[in-house]
């Protein structure tokens, strides 16, 4: 594809200057060379590029299709979506456009400066960033991603027809999935109920080690030493993060030193409150969400998470940027355990034809009579939607700056979705947007309760997501023989012991897909770090606007930090350029390590300001610029084709009904 006429004009008015600049030098000058052809060049490199741009965007949809299709419960084509990922990892992992790409952007890096010539060397760079972070390097290595492809098919396929069943809220036998399992755990007061549900999850464990999975952490070892790292938590963490484990290690270390006494203190105020059972592994969670919960819920029902999720993002000034999402909600057989969203048309801009819109997609796991369900699916809701935004907003000149691939690093993709997941958290938000069935909201009194009752357990809750990224260090670290089923569950229950001060328990950690399927393999350490970024953020964010709920402001200062540039840009860089700092844990620990009175006093200074500035919170102006569809698999439940008002009507109103029917 040839560049515009303008961008042509632009480079042959550069050209022409810089020749005229030249007239003295001889015409067997290098530099007399360089500038009498830039544009043979720029031409051939503009083909290039191009090429590369639709080639990777046709590969990368076909996958994200079919991932959609076999994640939502809709297919079980699991190979042809195997086949569809191994295509995207063969095309980023190739060598020899990875050698064309140095080429060209060296060239045009030679190039005389004009817009056309600096929008391919942004461009290039791009790919050479995404080509080296993919690389294979060897045939050997190909053969061992190829085979690990196919046993992660595989073992998706089994997974998902492998049953769990527990007894739930009515008494009876039921099937559920992981998300059922954890919200009855932490809501069933019956405490049969709740140990059939830890039972489900580590049943599920012993089954992963009993399906393939040793066997895939052992090649996927010899893959990472093939290509020269001390095993596949090196490698991985390396490559898709930017860091070797002494660097992230040193971070989490530090973490895990700063919030220990709180954590270990508020465990003991545990025991003394409800005895050593409290301490056991199905009543955990359950005594840590604490009575007053089921109170709190009636506040987040789930028929108001959808127009809740909107409206809070669209007074935050946020911007889909006209792109195409598809939300699919609901909890289902089949459908993938978590949330989770792809970006089949990430977008960009073309350098030719302008802006490239997304088309994006995300889910929840919501089961809305289950009690708490309103309030974990609102809390996936916005996360999901973060990426989104994140997805939508990317404005480098190729879909390469927008996917979930190296060089994009687990915890820069995971800190656009932990901002907006707080927000429900949030004292503020809570008081503006939580109301009952009848529209009241939440008495103070009980808004106090929730605070402080968060806050009492909050280092846990962040203590608990370093449980599998020291799981998966040590897993892979095991020599192949003595990683059996026995070896490694004692790992995860003596790391549950040391981290949680837990004991007999392994954390679930085999239950969740992280650890097992190929692609989030390592993954697991972004999120910690991505919430030490959000807190980060929320920090700066509140010294420097006052406020964050409903600040029309907090939308474009995310898009220009954070978004706009992709992953052309670190974390670490995107911080700075936001809050001035590198990533540190020192705002997160400070969060954990408050007293829950400590907390409220907060909470109330909050209000104060927020009541200051009432009358300036937004409230009808802008939309999310986009065209919205609520799913469910193939079912289209409510759209805002005709507006947003009526598609939160319509989503309710399916609610409604879809509970009368259960």
């Amino acid at each position: 594809m040839l560049p515009d006429t303008a961008q042509q004009v632009n480079c042959m008015q550069t050209a022409l200057r810089s020749l005229l600049s030249l007239r003295v030098l001889s015409p067997s000058s290098k530099q007399h060379k360089r500038h009498l052809q830039p544009y043979p060049h720029m031409k051939s490199a503009r083909a290039f590029f191009d090429r590369l741009n639709q080639d990777y965007l046709t590969i990368h949809q076909k996958e994200c299709e079919l991932f959609w299709l076999t994640h939502t419960g809709q297919s079980d084509d699991h190979d042809a979506q195997g086949t569809a990922g191994l295509a995207r990892r063969t095309f980023l992992a190739d060598a020899q456009r990875l050698a064309q790409s140095r080429d060209h952007l060296a060239r045009i890096e030679a190039s005389a400066q004009c817009d056309e010539r600096d929008g391919l060397v942004t461009g290039l760079r791009g790919w050479v960033a995404a080509f080296e972070g993919n690389a294979m390097g060897s045939e050997r290595a190909n053969v061992l991603l190829a085979e690990l492809i196919k046993m992660d098919a595989d073992l998706f396929a089994r997974r998902q027809a492998y049953k769990m069943h527990h007894v739930g809220a009515s008494g009876l036998t039921e099937e559920a999935s992981p998300a059922t399992l954890r919200s009855n755990l932490a809501s069933n007061p019956d405490d049969a109920s709740r140990k059939s549900s830890h039972e489900a999850l580590h049943g599920l464990e012993r089954w992963v080690l009993d399906n393939g999975f040793l066997e895939i952490v052992a090649r996927r070892n010899a893959l990472a030493r093939e290509l020269g790292y001390r095993d596949f938590f090196d490698y991985r963490l390396r490559t898709g993060s930017g860091m070797s484990p002494e660097q992230l290690f040193a971070i989490f270390d530090e973490f895990e030193r700063s919030t220990r006494e709180a954590h270990f203190a508020a465990l003991n105020r545990l025991v003394m409150e409800h005895g050593d059972a409290a301490l056991q592994p199905h009543n955990l969670p359950y005594r840590m969400r604490g009575g007053a919960a089921q109170k709190v819920d009636a506040y987040f029902p789930f028929s108001k998470a959808l127009e809740r999720w909107a409206e809070s993002f669209r007074r935050l000034g946020v911007s889909y940027r006209g792109a195409r999402i598809e939300i699919d909600l609901l909890d289902r057989p089949g459908k993938f355990p978590t949330g989770f969203c792809i970006a089949p048309t990430p977008s960009y801009r073309d350098d030719s034809t302008g802006w490239v819109s997304a088309d994006v997609r995300f889910t929840s796991t919501a089961r809305p009579q289950q009690a708490g369900a309103g309030l974990q699916g609102l809390n996936v809701l916005f996360h999901e939607a973060g990426h989104a935004a994140h997805f939508s907003n990317v404005a480098r000149n190729s879909p390469c700056f927008s996917h979930i691939y190296a060089p994009s690093s687990p915890a820069y993709l995971e800190t656009q979705a932990k901002f907006f997941d707080a927000l429900p958290g949030d004292p503020c938000w809570i008081r503006r947007y939580a109301r009952n069935a009848t529209g009241e909201p939440m008495p103070d009194d009980m808004l106090r309760s929730r605070v402080e009752s968060n806050q009492a357990f909050l280092a846990h809750a962040e203590r608990r997501d370093l449980v599998p990224t020291y799981f998966e260090r040590a897993l892979y670290a095991m020599d192949d023989a003595e990683r059996t089923m026995e070896s490694v569950l004692e790992l995860a229950r003596s790391l549950t012991l040391r981290i949680l001060g837990v004991p007999h328990h392994t954390g679930y950690v085999l239950s969740m897909p992280h650890p097992i399927y190929h692609d989030i393999a390592v993954y697991y350490h972004g999120y910690l770090l991505a919430k030490m970024a959000a807190s980060q953020t929320r920090a700066y964010l509140t010294r420097s606007l006052g406020y964050i709920v409903d600040n029309p402001a907090v939308g474009p200062l995310l898009a220009k930090h954070y978004w706009t540039s992709g992953n052309s840009l670190t974390l670490d860089q995107t911080l700075r350029n936001m809050t001035g700092e590198s990533l540190t844990s020192a705002y997160l620990a400070t969060e954990c390590n408050r007293s829950p009175r400590e907390a409220w006093a907060l909470a109330q200074e909050a209000f104060e300001r927020a009541d200051r500035v009432a009358p300036l919170m937004a409230t009808g102006e802008g939309d999310l610029d986009a065209s919205i569809s609520i799913v469910h698999g193939a079912q289209r439940i409510a759209t805002n084709e005709a507006s947003l008002p009526a598609m939160y009507a319509e989503f309710e109103a399916w609610i409604v009904r879809s509970a009368q029917v259960a």
